[in-house]
């Protein structure tokens, strides 16, 4: 599959680099949204048709009103778009894309709309008729008034009211006070917050929360006492959050929603909209614009250029049952700095390089410990738990350890190891066909490590304890257990696209097992354990890597009679 650069040209650093990136990218999108719902890609999402097109018509306005909010035209984009919108507002229309209604997918995109009625309405609203005026208002309104999601949802009838306000339709303030009101309750240590009462912290932090609570404080509609909290918390945020992001630009693959890629940049492109420089501005465009150029160079395009659905490559089975095919342009919120003008700060000085500096930052409020190597790539132990609900969500949330340069697996369906790919975690079986993994318990950050306690079965329970060690990480499993146990603790997988049935450079021996491919090197060795370990390369089944379509995977085994034990080892990864 085509990369941006390789379908849409080079990518130019600064603001007018920016702009070309963001129209070359939105421009399939927008044409095809034009020719209606039955021209819309084929896509397994969970939402009706009607939403999955309506996702298409309105994602592409989070980079293009920000662009138009800055001085910038894309007439013929801007055409497109208010051709498909004002068809799926118009209930007469054969277009309709259907009405807003309580924790429906619509509520998500009415956001978009508002933004862009706020920041651009010379582009959506000004060029309407009347009765068009009149769809749209009414449409909005009752996203406006419709019940969210009890999660970061709550900014979305926020953000249409916002957008209604700012053309004159009269909007329920209490509403948006109480709204307001319940996102406050979601707010957890160090500027974090908890993405519902499901508690997660993962990107819905940053292209969530504080990516709308600072366009809402550079629009001006927060009172005083909200718009400060929304700076200190962004602030608290942005000295945390800027380690996930390694030297190369790419950005920790961790949680749900992956599939909206360059969104994971979209906070430190959103700061100077809200005048809020919580790190140097040169080290903000830094940030951003590496992250940019990573993905410019990834494999995320069809070949009519639409952005797939997917992570690095195009691949439907490792992201939410929910996106469609318009989903991935949720990304063009990385492009809300266009909004500034070209003087401000953000883009008038140098962006500042990449601090190369190994060291380890510990993070108690997403319960994570998060390194950076002398390469310059990350890697994150974590201590949350599994989301219940999304596919892949054990494998997304609770694994022991994510990284930027291998990324994780998601089980690709069936039994057995193979199909399972339970990358970086202990997996457990009784029977040795069906295995269990660390989906929930308790987590306690101590000092540089993380001690974990779960339950796989009410008559097994495992403590672990996660630190980092020299070049690599330390585990260790206190295990009592009451049945026999089929035990696999893995590494990392590395990308393998070599011919054969097999990676050439593995090693399988007593206590270690090593696999080196396609420039990176992974490896598992036992610390004296209580039992005796074999080491294993397996190779996963195909398509559940976040990275790689292709992999392979450095494993330690042994069983466990009923009794005690303990299981130790080290892992490491690193460039070759």
């Amino acid at each position: 599959m085509p990369t941006p650069r390789n379908l849409l040209g080079e990518l130019r650093p600064g603001r007018e680099g920016w702009a070309e990136a963001m129209a070359r990218l939105v421009a399939p999108a927008t044409a095809l949204a034009a020719r209606g719902p039955a021209h819309q890609p084929a896509t397994p999402s969970s939402n009706d048709p009607g939403a999955t097109w309506f996702e298409l018509v309105t994602r592409p306005l989070w980079g293009l009103a920000a662009h138009a909010a800055g001085g910038g035209r894309a007439p013929r984009q801007w055409d497109e778009v208010r051709a498909a919108l004002t068809a799926a507002v118009d209930p007469g229309h054969t277009w309709y894309a259907g009405p807003p209604f309580d924790r429906n997918q619509r509520l998500v995109e009415s956001a978009a709309v508002g933004y862009a009625l706020a920041v651009a309405p010379h582009e959506l609203w000004d060029p309407l008729t009347g009765a068009q005026r009149d769809h749209l208002a009414a449409w909005l309104s009752t996203a406006a008034a419709a019940e969210p999601v009890d999660n970061n949802w709550h900014f979305f009838p926020v953000l249409a009211a916002t957008g209604l306000r700012a053309v004159g339709v009269a909007v329920d303030e209490a509403a948006v006070a109480a709204h307001l009101d319940r996102i406050e309750q979601f707010a957890a240590a160090d500027g974090w917050y908890f993405d519902g009462p499901g508690r997660q912290r993962d990107y819905y932090n940053p292209f969530g929360f504080h990516y709308y609570g600072l366009q809402l404080l550079g629009l001006g509609v927060l009172d005083e006492q909200r718009a400060q909290r929304v700076r200190e918390r962004a602030t608290a945020f942005a000295a945390q959050f800027q380690h996930w992001f390694a030297a190369d630009g790419s950005a920790l693959p961790y949680g749900r929603s992956l599939g909206y890629r360059f969104a994971q940049g979209a906070f430190w492109s959103t700061l100077p909209v809200a005048g809020l420089a919580t790190v140097p501005w040169a080290h903000a465009r830094g940030l951003a614009e590496r992250h940019l150029a990573w993905w410019w160079d990834q494999p995320i395009l069809d070949r009519d250029g639409l952005l797939s659905v997917g992570y690095r490559y195009p691949n439907t089975g490792v992201v939410e049952q929910y996106l469609g095919g318009g989903s991935p342009y949720w990304g063009t919120k990385f492009f809300a700095a266009l909004a500034v003008p070209a003087e401000h700060p953000f883009w008038t000085g140098e962006p500042a390089p990449a601090d190369r500096r190994p060291r380890v930052e510990l993070q108690p409020a997403p319960s994570m410990l998060v390194s950076h190597d002398a390469a310059g790539d990350v890697t994150a132990l974590c201590g949350q738990e599994a989301y219940a609900w999304a596919r892949g969500g054990t494998a997304k949330a609770a694994k022991f350890a994510y990284s930027t340069l291998a990324g994780f697996s998601v089980p690709t369906g069936g039994e057995g190891l193979g199909n399972g790919a339970y990358d970086s975690a202990l997996a457990l079986s009784d029977d040795g066909v069906h295995w269990r993994v660390r989906e929930r318990g308790d987590c306690v950050l101590d000092g540089d490590t993380l001690r974990l306690t779960w339950h796989p079965w009410p008559d097994v329970a495992v403590r672990t304890t996660l630190r980092f060690d020299g070049g690599g990480h330390r585990r260790t499993h206190e295990i009592v257990t009451a049945r026999t146990l089929h035990t696999a603790e893995t590494g990392f997988c590395v990308p393998w696209t070599a011919a054969g049935h097999a990676p050439a450079d593995a090693v399988e021996d007593a206590g270690r097992a090593e696999v080196a491919s396609d420039g990176i090197a992974s490896a598992v060795t036992d610390q004296g354990s209580s039992v005796p370990r074999a080491g294993q390369v397996l190779v996963p089944t195909a398509g559940g890597n976040v990275l790689f379509p292709r992999t392979a995977l450095p494993m330690l085994t042994t069983d466990l009679e009923p009794g005690t034990h303990t299981l130790t080892c080290t892992t490491t990864l690193h460039r070759t």
